[in-house]
């Protein structure tokens, strides 16, 4: 543990002293403790911030809840088990309060100061609630003692030096255990200074970093994959990245670290077991100090350590060997197949090193007994499809499997998209993927909508999987212009707030294609005199279709 001075930098932009940092942290014990709240739930932005009021709770031995989102379930799990909300941001909640206006009155001096703020041994809870990617939440308790000492284990483990000049980066969150280990209670330890908030492009890291002394980037491989390194300009003052939330593709760890000259660790945990092992190359992962591994009967691994109460079980497969070892992948993505045991992970990774590939995922279809492939194409890959076809594509990409993969391995069922939508933990959603299986692709991804009194205009993509595209044409996909109607007449309905009949289409005209991943415009032009909606819908600065809506005016409806 490197102490603070009170003339040590905690945060920078606005800078804040150790010495305010620590009056601010007794303020909020002393308010939990004048209101005998018994425990708060947090939701922060400002990492510093966070820092602050962690250790005020945990003087005043106040839980904190963390939710990972605002989803019903995780408002509601909140609400059950704590009595006030403190945030720095606009959110609209009952008992919720305003973190930098908590507390700011208390006279802290005043309150018996019967132990340190930088208390190692306090058995003060915090919870964490898992976002249910596999489809199950769950609330994960830890104490402070044992927050301390994983933050301690890494400072211990990782190359990096305790130097108060040193600024932590983060991408990640600092709501989940990965954000609040590392960016906060390794920093904590190593006396760094803690960067404010989570950032969210390659080009705000690279100012932040050159705002700092020297800066430690806390990241995922899902961040990372997303800069070019090739032309990236990389701050100078970057001394090191940590990842975790998944391995780095090897490909892309040799990049980094052949462009920046420094450490690019890798750390190895979950939410139940916080930190298990680190790498510092793309071989073998090192247990930490102060624990101990093994396997089951299964092969899967377990962890003893200083900052756990009990052994853990994970569910991930490992190989141990001389000065390390290997994860085989979870058992849950080791399934069998026919009399086949397949790696799921083994799969992606091959599928990942193919030019049109950005991301995928493969899993078991929820109601076969073969693989589904869920696929986030390259620009290369989303043209190969506009060119060929989904049937094309499909044989292209088997073809390439063969050459690394048994054929039970060779997914039988494929969806393909522009971007998976992986989590801040770089997680997909389980029950999502199962949803995507077996849910019929049929409308368009709407993104905004804009309105006025006369007239609206509506936004979209044409997905890769819309079902309309598989035999329309099979080498040359395109919307069928019966679908562009059913899209525009859908939004006539939208505009009016209720059901209308359109009575006919008059003047309908074609004129480019819609095709797969195109973001196109519906706009419309109401003429009430008329009673009719003139339409325009456009692609790419072309238009594709145009014509008039004649609406059944509802005081004279037509004959039958």
């Amino acid at each position: 543990m490197t102490p603070y001075l009170p003339t040590s930098l905690i945060a920078q932009h606005p800078n804040w002293h150790y010495a305010d940092f620590e009056c601010r942290a007794f303020q909020i014990s002393a308010e939990l403790q004048q209101r005998q709240l018994r425990s708060v739930t947090v939701w922060l932005e400002d990492g510093a911030t966070l820092a602050c009021l962690l250790l005020g709770a945990w003087h005043a031995n106040v839980r904190v809840l963390f939710p990972p989102n605002f989803t019903e379930e995780s408002i509601q799990w909140a609400n059950d088990y704590s009595e006030l909300w403190l945030t720095d941001r606009d959110i609209k909640l009952e008992k919720c309060e305003q973190i930098s206006q908590f507390g700011i009155t208390q006279d802290w001096e005043k309150i018996a100061k019967n132990r340190p703020l930088f208390d190692f041994s306090n058995q003060t809870e915090i919870w964490l609630k898992t976002s249910g990617s596999t489809g199950e939440a769950k609330t994960i308790i830890k104490t402070a003692e044992q927050m301390w000492l994983g933050g301690e284990v890494l400072a211990e483990g990782l190359p990096f030096t305790a130097e108060n000049n040193i600024t932590a980066i983060s991408t990640v969150s600092i709501q989940h255990i990965y954000g609040l280990t590392v960016h906060i209670m390794m920093s904590l330890v190593n006396g760094w200074q803690i960067g404010r908030k989570q950032l969210f492009y390659p080009e705000c890291i690279m100012q932040e970093a050159n705002k700092s002394q020297s800066a430690v980037i806390v990241s995922s491989p899902a961040m990372l994959s997303g800069i070019d390194w090739q032309q990236m300009k990389i701050a100078e003052n970057i001394v090191g990245i940590i990842s975790s939330g998944g391995a780095l593709a090897e490909e892309l760890s040799e990049q980094i670290r052949a462009k920046i000259h420094h450490p690019v660790i890798e750390i190895y945990g979950s939410t139940e077991t916080g930190p298990i092992a680190i790498r510092d190359d793309i071989s073998l992962w090192r247990q930490l100090p102060n624990s101990q591994l093994g396997s089951n009967e299964q092969g899967e691994l377990w962890i003893e350590g200083v900052w756990l109460a009990k052994r853990e079980q994970t569910a991930d497969v490992v190989e141990f060997e001389e000065n390390g070892f290997r994860l085989l992948g979870r058992a849950d993505r080791i399934v069998k197949i026919g009399d086949k045991r397949i790696s799921l992970l083994g799969v992606e990774t091959a599928l990942n090193k193919h030019e049109f590939i950005e991301d995928c995922y493969i899993a078991q279809h929820p109601e076969k007994s073969r693989l589904a492939a869920w696929i986030g194409l390259t620009e290369q890959g989303i043209q190969f499809f506009r060119e060929k076809g989904r049937r094309a594509l499909i044989h292209k990409l088997k073809l390439f499997l063969e050459h690394s993969q048994e054929k039970a391995a060779i997914p039988r069922f494929w969806r393909f998209t522009y971007q998976l939508p992986r989590n801040s933990q770089s997680k997909i959603n389980k029950l999502e993927f199962n949803r995507t299986c077996l849910e019929t692709c049929k409308d368009a991804i709407w993104l905004e909508q804009s309105k006025n009194e006369n007239s609206q205009i509506s936004t979209g993509i044409v997905p890769l999987d819309l079902v309309y595209l598989k035999d329309h044409f099979a080498e040359f996909p395109l919307v069928p212009g019966v679908i562009e109607l059913q899209w525009i007449s859908e939004k006539i309905k939208t505009f009016f707030g209720k059901e209308v009949i359109i009575r006919s289409f008059d003047k309908l005209k074609y004129q480019t294609f819609l095709r797969p991943n195109d973001r196109f415009d519906i706009q419309l032009k109401w003429d009430s005199s008329k009673n009719r909606m003139a339409f325009q819908l456009l692609a790419n600065n072309e238009t594709c279709c145009t014509g008039l809506a004649i609406i059944e005016h509802e005081d004279h409806p037509t004959d039958c």
